[in-house]
């Protein structure tokens, strides 16, 4: 599960890490390591020895997970790190990273790229993770055909959480979760919200999505409706400018800020849309299934009156998307000194029993189509989140994301232009031209940095 505000400060630690990395591993990667032919994908948890070491995110990983796993394996040693982006990055540096790592799925690309992550595809396989057996967002940890790595659940992330008081308290409609509505409507609801509710009022109408995670992931996924890629084939420049979609969209989403309709640098949150959300002050929120975690015990101040909806379309419905932003998973460096171990530890908490209880948990989707029947449905809420998401997942495309920069520059470049866009003193062409500067500029350092 996703645990903001992790990622929603998106401008700093990211961009620390992948920046330290690029210019640390310098030109010439050529991609990730190919397949250790050391890994027996039949091998015995007795016959595996030695050392590994596993960095973590303590509150998805839990210590009595870990000791588990050691009991299954009597021979290994574990050393567990808890996971900070900048000590990865100086392990990694130092030439002595863990042999597996939390990863989020746009990072992937960017670690192939540099030649810092094992080639897992023929283990993969022979676990059973295929195409026909997985979601397609499993493909955000794939690159050329390789596979590195696997999300440990995931989500269609722009499903929209509905508080259903404040919309009866402002007169408006709640739409029907069986029929999808358009950004327009989107827009319109959130303006009937916020003239409907009594003034003055401290409700954002329309929080999550940009605001967590990186505007750039939101304009791909616009662009992914039309079969448009936001960054160019061979991902060395942003099509920004030149595509009138993404200049729109971009206008979109400055505008709902513009006429107070989502937050903003101008009026952040203190904390996050999601946890604002769960306060009462938020009254849509657009984030994945996992959400739902946070809401369906009935313990904040929403209780459980709300509703999922699908995600908004564009244009045309029959092409409309819900992917994944983020893809939280594990990979293993290409330096491991003892890929069985990696390989074990993958496989443990990523397939099988592990999955499926993360599954019975709904800490989001799983990444194999067979354990989608696991997913809670005992209780009002969870049945109707559950009839959402698993329609969403067949809308459900991997996005393209940049194997040179890290996308918090152009959440950085969008929060800096957009002030000047609310104060008027630029259009949204020029705000579109400059964040492309800016982006273009990053991309080109890290073609310089990986060679390319």
């Amino acid at each position: 599960m996703f645990r903001p505000p992790y990622r929603s400060r998106v401008a700093t630690a990211g961009a620390v890490a992948l920046t330290a990395a690029l210019v640390l591993t310098g030109c010439g990667a050529d991609g990730g390591s190919p397949a250790n032919e050391s890994i027996d994908p039949d091998a015995s948890p007795e016959s595996v020895t030695g050392s590994l070491t596993v960095m973590r995110n303590p509150g998805e990983m839990k210590d009595e997970q870990i000791a588990e796993f050691e009991s299954m394996y009597p021979n290994l040693d574990v050393t567990v790190i808890d996971y900070d982006s900048v000590k990865l990055s100086s392990l990694q540096a130092a030439g002595s990273p863990p042999d597996v790592f939390r990863v989020e799925g746009p990072a992937v690309g960017p670690l192939v790229a540099q030649g810092l992550l094992l080639d897992l595809t023929e283990p993969f396989e022979s676990a059973g993770i295929t195409a026909e057996t997985t979601y397609q967002a499993a493909d955000i940890y794939v690159a050329d055909g390789k596979r590195y790595g696997l999300p440990k659940d995931w989500s269609p992330d722009l499903s929209i959480f509905v508080n259903n008081a404040l919309f009866e308290q402002a007169g408006v409609a709640i739409p029907d979760p069986s029929t999808p509505i358009t950004w327009a409507e989107v827009k319109g609801i959130s303006e009937k919200l916020q003239a409907g509710l009594p003034q003055p009022s401290s409700v954002v109408p329309f929080g999550g999505a940009w605001d967590t995670f990186s505007p750039a992931r939101f304009l791909s996924a616009r662009l992914a409706e039309s079969g448009q890629l936001l960054y160019s084939e061979d991902e060395k420049s942003i099509e920004l400018t030149s595509n009138p979609d993404a200049v729109e969209f971009l206008g979109y989403m400055a505008d709902m800020a513009k006429a107070g309709l989502t937050t903003s640098p101008l009026d952040p949150s203190a904390t996050w849309a999601g946890d604002d959300f769960t306060k009462g002050t938020v009254a849509m929120a657009m984030y994945g299934y996992w959400f739902n975690t946070l809401l369906n015990t009935g313990e904040t101040a929403v209780g459980t009156n709300y509703t999922v909806l699908p995600a908004p379309y564009w244009s045309d419905e029959d092409s409309r998307v819900d992917p994944t932003v983020t893809g939280t998973g594990y990979v293993v460096s290409s330096a491991t000194k003892n890929p069985q171990a990696a390989w074990e530890f993958m496989k443990w908490y990523l397939t099988g029993d592990q999955a499926q209880g993360r599954a019975e948990a709904a800490s989001g989707l799983p990444i194999l189509k067979s354990d989608a029947s696991l997913l809670p449905q005992d209780s009002d809420v969870n049945k109707q989140a559950y009839s959402v998401v698993t329609n969403e997942a067949e809308v459900s495309p991997a996005l393209q994301f940049n194997k040179y920069y890290d996308d918090s520059v152009f959440t950085a470049s969008y929060n800096k232009y957009l002030q000047d866009y609310l104060a008027g003193s630029i259009t949204i062409d020029e705000m579109a031209q400059s964040i492309e500067d800016e982006v273009n500029a990053a991309i080109q350092d890290g073609v310089l940095a990986i060679g390319g």
